[in-house]
């Protein structure tokens, strides 16, 4: 208790000393981003809408603060507000929305235990979207909507129902939505709503009489699933025990067919076996299923997913379990102190063996994923029949509503090979109907996993950079799309590993053709016919003009309808512009529905296909919602959620481009004030990662964290530039000064940037390369280096704690960019180690690394700083306690943005230097 108070009290103490002072020059209309502002700008999330398009909710989150739900009724535009509201739901006819609502900021924040924050009051908010009327339902946990959207079902909060009389379960409340009539159902543990019609069920509790007899044992509790019709209250028992639990309760899409699990209450075993129960329209309750395979049982981590049709449910099973050992590792006398098996009972061992599969520490951070995993199932409900689709636990296969068949990855017989080489995988061709597999492909890299046609006889893949097409039906691989004379995968990888493909657009709704991406354009390749493998080109000028197409939106099974002008969306490579496009199949034309110097993105279609919700960006335009008809010619913008932005000083993006030391051609973003000044120079904060030119008119996230805030950087007389590198192999490190250096000496010829005011800020990746780069460069006046590699060395045979994943791979293969192991080749990992040329850095370096770094070893800050620090350089390492690769305590993230600017400040702008740069901190002790 003394300790949370105490953190609070810094907490306020710190935002006390938030008030950076602004630069001098600033317009009288608008006032600098104060790290406050920062954290109130608001993201839309959880977004939903009813398929007709006439309701959209969704939560308007901060930073740092109370959320927003906000409802937007399409026709005008009407916006409806629930303050802290979050996961909206939408009634199927868009009436209603419900949201959950979170008690306030303040409260949680001034709760000081677990316990405390646990009676906290959540409430669930009905929102009448004709009328903007609201009605609140205290203590909930959950609420949803019936099928037919008549009925809203509000599910209490445990202490608040056993508060009132609910001592088996929790209250669940049905309210009629138009007569407002509520009902409660007492004893509910959980709940499930049909998608359509008037179908509810629950599972409720009943406390039996005592038994009459004397060993006084509790009397027991029967639980009944109940299925309940709100169209005419009609309650029926699908199934009730008092020996077993019920969990899984999953509907059809078409409300027909009903399934659920069942399992013994106690078991000595340490996984429960289950039932599957089932439950079809015209049957007075449910019966169960023989879905029994030898060796293995039905498992309470089942998927239990029906498809689309209601013709399939997709289960799981799993090895069958032992029996629970209980184990006393107290000895029993003075002799059982040296018994053996009994001391040795109480060991801690792991042994890593090195023909593992995967090392220990994998193993580990998978042990609960792999605990949870199932080996496939498929039971035909209306049959009554049950196939098999895999016998391994690990392995993935592609669970969807393809009614023919499905495709399964397995990666087992590359597991070893992870270490150093990266994910792989065996691609299968599994029937629906029989189980029967095919093996389509081996050894393809994680990211290839085939596209599966319509009528699930054909999956089109690419395999050594060939695209390939299979057909079930005989088992034969084909080579399509040769004609085409264009690469099918990443035409610019630069790193030493199979290049990544550019993605199979979709399907005719025939099977006949398929539609795949080169890098620009999109083209129709044939599958069946007299011009099988043949590739046409649709879209035909994305090549000449620099302008990558990509279908926007495709019906299901991945089906590219063509009965209407297919949307396309485009993006420029070279200008960073986007659009709109409608591709006319019978004419084969393509055209401009919107486009300029923004980013659009479509985030949905009505179900009659007439209307669209999408998003436009720049840096200065926050990505509202905005809603059109199909052809964009009546556009609306439907939300503001940052009204305030028009307040604070922002800035413009313009393009830059320059040439590399080895003149490969470079593009970046150069971020100009709104109160830019051509006559003089600015000091200039310099953020990169790979390539960020894109960017250009994107929104920047506002948010408080590891990264520097642009608008921020803006508002203290900073401009702010986001430099692209282009690497080589081997030398990641050496690609960074040849990308930046003349990047920066562009800037100053453009009179943009103060040549002794210049510092760059990299984190993870680019915080490696910050590091390299001063080792090679003193054009940068300080350096801001996030949770950097400094020694490849040593980080070579390092641990990813995050996935306990081996980090050899990321070298030989990966984003490092070696290319070799370092027993093959050591020189490239020490020409590209900066903690070996530590001599030559002359700039004063920031590191900021967490201890609890799940990514990068933090010892790699360590190496860095003890070098640094043992040849007298100017270095501080902000080490955060108990924080992963990006900071996730809130305070944190503001002493390191804190931090950073008073850095930046003394160094590019003479400001005095502040007193833990100076002189440091003591050790402190954090309980």
């Amino acid at each position: 208790m003394k300790q949370l108070t105490t953190y609070v009290a810094l907490f306020v103490l710190m935002f006390s000393m938030l008030q950076i002072p602004a630069a001098s020059a600033q317009s009288s209309e608008t006032r600098p981003l104060e790290l406050t502002d920062i954290m109130q700008f608001r993201e839309i999330t959880q977004r939903q809408q009813s398929e007709n398009f006439a309701t959209i909710a969704f939560s308007a989150n901060p930073d740092y603060g109370d959320r927003e739900g906000i409802a937007v009724r399409v026709a005008d535009g009407e916006t409806f507000s629930v303050p802290r509201g979050h996961a909206p739901k939408v009634s199927q006819d868009g009436a209603f929305v419900v949201f959950m609502q979170e008690p306030p900021l303040l409260e949680r924040e001034q709760a000081s235990s677990r316990e405390e924050r646990a009676k906290l009051v959540s409430n669930a908010v009905l929102v009448n979207v004709s009328t903007g009327e609201q009605r609140t339902y205290s203590n909930a946990d959950s609420a949803a909507f019936s099928g037919d959207g008549n009925f809203l079902l509000v599910l209490h909060e445990k202490e608040f129902s056993k508060e009132n009389d609910s001592t088996e379960g929790q209250i669940l409340t049905l309210v009629n939505l138009s007569s407002n009539e509520q009902q409660q159902i007492h004893n509910v543990s959980a709940y499930a709503v049909a998608d359509e019609g008037s179908r509810v069920v629950w599972v409720e509790h009943t406390k039996q009489e005592p038994a009459n007899d004397d060993n006084g044992d509790a009397a027991p509790v029967e639980a009944a699933v109940v299925m309940f019709n709100t169209s005419n209250s009609q309650r029926s028992i699908l199934d009730r025990s008092t020996s077993h639990n019920y969990s899984k309760l999953t509907f059809a899409p078409n409300a027909e067919t009903f399934a659920f699990l069942a399992g013994e209450k106690e078991s000595n075993l340490t996984e429960t076996p289950q039932t599957l129960m089932l439950w079809q329209q015209g049957r007075a309750s449910a019966r169960p299923a023989d879905v029994n395979r030898d060796g293995m049982i039905l498992s309470e981590h089942s998927p239990m997913r029906f498809s689309d049709d209601s013709q399939r449910l997709f289960i799981g099973h799993r090895p069958a379990p032992e029996e629970k050992q209980e184990i006393d590792l107290k000895p029993k006398s003075a002799e059982d102190l040296y018994n053996l098996d009994r001391l040795l009972g109480d060991r801690r061992l792991q042994v890593w063996h090195g023909d593992d599969g995967m090392i220990l520490t994998h193993q580990r951070e998978s042990y609960r994923q792999m605990q949870r995993a199932t080996a496939a199932a498929v039971f035909y409900p209306q049959a009554g029949n049950f196939v098999v689709l895999s016998n391994e636990p690990r392995e993935s296969q592609s669970l969807n509503d393809h009614p023919y068949a499905v495709l399964a990855w397995d990666s087992q017989p590359y597991l070893r090979e992870i270490t150093w080489n990266g994910f792989h995988h065996d691609l299968y061709w599994i029937d629906l109907a029989t189980g029967e597999r095919t093996l389509v492909a081996e050894k393809l890299r994680s990211w290839e996993r085939g596209s599966l046609s319509p009528n699930g006889r054909y999956v089109v893949f690419v395999e050594n950079s060939e695209l390939k097409l299979f057909d079930s039906e005989n088992g034969s691989h084909t080579v399509i799309g040769a004609n085409a004379n264009v690469s099918w995968v990443d035409e610019e990888n630069d790193r030493p590993m199979e290049p990544g493909t550019y993605g199979i657009a979709g399907w005719s709704a025939d099977s006949s053709e398929v539609w795949v991406y080169d890098r620009f354009d999109i083209w129709q390749v044939a599958v069946t016919g007299a011009n099988q493998g043949h590739a046409e080109n649709l879209t035909a000028t994305g090549r000449a003009n620099n302008m990558q197409y990509r279908v926007a939106d495709t019906d299901d099974h991945n089906v590219i309808n063509t009965e209407l002008p297919v949307l396309i969306r485009g993006y420029n490579e070279q200008l960073k512009t986007s659009g709109m496009f409608a591709f006319d199949y019978a004419t084969k034309s393509l055209n401009e529905l919107i486009y300029g110097e923004k980013t659009y993105s479509l985030m949905g279609v009505s179900n009659d296909k007439q209307h669209v919700l999408f998003t436009e960006q720049d840096f200065r335009q926050f990505p509202d919602l905005w809603v059109a008809d199909r052809g964009f010619t009546e556009r609306r913008q439907l939300t503001d959620v940052n009204p305030q932005k028009s307040e604070f000083v922002w800035g413009n993006a313009e393009l830059v481009e320059w040439e590399s030391t080895r003149g490969e051609p470079l593009q970046g973003v150069l971020l100009k004030p709104d109160n830019y000044d051509p006559s003089r120079t600015y000091p200039v904060m310099v953020y990169f990662y790979e390539k960020f030119s894109q960017r250009l008119y994107q929104w920047n996230q506002m948010k408080v964290n590891h990264r520097p805030n642009f608008p921020y950087f803006l508002g203290q007389d900073y401009v702010v530039f986001l430099p692209d590198v282009h690497f080589r192999l081997g030398a990641p490190g050496p690609s960074a000064t040849e990308s930046l250096v003349p990047a920066m000496e562009k800037i100053i010829e453009m009179g943009v940037a103060d040549p002794d005011a210049i510092g760059l800020h990299g984190h993870s990746w680019s915080g490696y390369q910050a590091a390299f780069l001063v080792a090679e460069t003193d054009i940068f006046a300080a350096v801001v280096s996030g949770a950097p590699v400094s020694n490849m060395t040593s980080a070579y045979s390092g641990i990813r704690w995050g996935t306990g994943l081996a980090r050899q791979f990321q070298y030989e293969t990966g984003q490092s960019r070696i290319g070799e192991s370092m027993y093959e080749n050591l020189d490239p990992y020490i020409k590209n180690s900066p903690v070996f040329f530590a001599d030559k850095i002359n700039t004063p370096m920031l590191i900021q690394f967490g201890d609890k770094d799940e990514a990068v070893p933090w010892e790699q800050g360590i190496e860095y700083y003890l070098a640094l620090r043992r040849l007298d350089k100017p270095v501080v390492m902000l080490h955060y306690e108990g924080e992963p690769h990006h900071l996730q305590r809130f305070a944190n993230k503001i002493d390191y943005t804190v931090k950073m600017l008073e850095f930046f400040d003394h160094y590019l702008k003479g400001e005095p230097a502040p007193s833990w740069w100076v002189e440091g901190l003591e050790y402190q002790h954090y309980e």
